[in-house]
């Protein structure tokens, strides 16, 4: 397999494949499967947390990266739910910050956060070491810390509640050699994206070094249709030849697929999207053969989970995943919503009521 890059990575680090993928029918009509999870507990093992047990009514509170697209909003909301009505029972107050992307603004949000008497931190960490040591310091003095999405290396926190990017890349990767065994593929890493970049890629180039007959180019696109439809249109001035595209993520397929119909060229199988519904619309109007993943940003409402038992005294695992669900394009009038607008995601758990007070079209 040859291989060409012309941008650089993400540098962050994940846990290996869980050798194999459960096969299941998720949606009618569709040939789907189910990624499933990687063992809840490392060799570290489950932790007690009889020690941050506490009497309910709870004050919770999130360190937060900032919504910076629509999945960090779908993230954001998953999490209020939880916090709000699936347990408003048993909080009374809900603190959140947002970093904007800061390391240094994240550190302090969660020193102030440590000093407003929570009982708990959510945290969605931008993988700093200055960001880590806030995280240990605060937790050494008694204030539990659970990690959302992405990684924090050399930090100590109670659990991290994610999903197993590695794995995702290389189904993606495997999926596309089953349907491209020669020609050029090109490989779009998003970034910033939730989760683990550097694990996917890995799971990526693991997945398609079982076709060595593929022309590999890699390049890095930030997570919107503009850039990642700019960063195809330069690949496809240097070759308009194109057996098939590997993503991170439904908004850079989204771009990738109008570089390749402004041109009038054929668009090849597309591995790595996901259930927005901007993709969705994009892939049902030009009939795109894909392989796609949803319901990651349900890790907000399995943060608030993981709290309640923190909280409650009850030992929780090192590391939870959350399933991510499988899909091809046979799903799509099942997903699909064009009443709502392009930023909705369609494996959720949040009330009806709150997916039309954010997604639904005005008028």
């Amino acid at each position: 397999m040859r291989s060409r890059t012309n941008s650089g990575w993400s540098r962050r680090s994940f846990l290996r494949w869980l050798a194999g993928m459960g096969l299941a029918t998720i949606l009618p009509a569709c040939r789907d499967t189910r990624i499933q999870p990687s063992p809840a507990t490392t060799p570290q093992g489950v932790v007690p947390t009889t020690r941050f047990k506490r009497t309910p009514p709870w004050r919770i509170g999130r360190a937060g990266l900032g919504d910076l697209s629509s999945w960090w909003i779908m993230l954001s909301a998953h999490t209020e739910y939880g916090i709000k009505e699936r347990h408003s029972d048993v909080f009374r107050e809900y603190l959140s910050t947002s970093a904007n992307w800061d390391a240094d603004k994240q550190a302090l949000d969660i020193e102030r956060l440590a000093s407003a008497g929570l009982d708990l931190l959510l945290v969605e960490p931008l993988n700093s070491p200055l960001v880590a040591s806030a995280v240990s310091r605060v937790q050494k003095l008694g204030l539990p810390v659970i990690l959302v999405s992405g990684n924090l290396a050399g930090a100590d926190y109670v659990s991290w509640v994610t999903t197993d990017e590695e794995e995702r890349g290389r189904a993606s990767a495997s999926w596309l050699t089953r349907r491209v065994t020669g020609g050029r593929v090109i490989v779009l890493q998003s970034e910033p994206a939730q989760g683990d970049g550097q694990a996917w890629l890995e799971g990526v180039r693991d997945g398609l070094a079982a076709a060595p007959g593929l022309d590999i180019e890699y390049a890095t696109s930030f997570w919107t249709v503009a850039d990642s439809r700019r960063l195809v249109e330069l690949a496809l001035d240097r070759d308009p030849a194109l057996a098939g595209l590997v993503v991170n993520h439904g908004t850079v397929a989204q771009g990738a697929v109008e570089a390749l119909v402004e041109r009038g060229l054929t668009i090849p199988p597309v591995a790595g999207a996901d259930d927005n519904n901007g993709w969705l619309r994009t892939a049902r109007e030009h009939r795109v053969s894909f392989l796609g993943f949803g319901g990651s940003s349900r890790l907000g409402l399995r943060s608030v989970e993981l709290a309640v038992d923190v909280l409650s005294g009850n030992s929780v695992p090192v590391r939870c995943q959350q399933v991510q669900e499988v899909f091809d394009e046979t799903a799509i009038e099942q997903l699909y919503r064009p009443e709502l607008t392009d930023h909705y995601w369609a494996n959720h758990e949040l009330q009806e009521t709150w997916i039309q007070a954010m997604f639904g079209r005005p008028g």
